[in-house]
This record gives structure tokens, sequence and C-alpha cells, in this order.
């Protein structure tokens, strides 16, 4: 079988198999420290949603903290 012959077979699955298959392989390819990093990423990202929804951590858009980065870095 070749690349190109299953590049195009995965094409003719489910969009549901297909995000299986692509954590099938991307799991193959994760060292343990790898996967430790995602589940640490993984845990932080749903502290800050809850943060967030309980009104302990507000959000700023992206243009206004740029601009303070910008402000710090010229003084």
């Amino acid at each position: 079988m070749t690349l190109p012959s299953i590049q195009n077979e995965v094409l003719t699955l489910s969009e549901a198999d297909r995000v299986r298959l692509m954590e099938f392989l991307w799991d193959s390819l994760s060292t343990p420290e790898m996967k430790r990093r995602e589940e640490a990423w993984a845990e932080e990202s749903e502290r800050r949603i809850e943060a967030v929804e309980n009104g302990s951590l507000s959000l700023r858009e992206g243009t206004e903290v740029f601009d303070d980065m910008r402000r710090r870095l010229k003084s």
C-alpha cells in the first residue's frame, strides 16, 4: 500500500472516523512527555474557562494586550 492510496482511502471515511484516525496517529507519535504536556494544557485551559465563566478572570482584546506590550517595550 502506498501513501497516496492510503490518503485516498482515508478521504472516503466519515468525518468522525477521520478524527478517530487522526487521534490514533497523533497518539502513536506522541512521547510520554508530550502527552503529559497536552494533559497539563488541557487542565489549564479548563481552569481558565471556569475562571472566565465564574468572573474571577476577565478577558481583554488582543489588540489591547499587544498595544500594552509595545508601550512596555518602548519604555
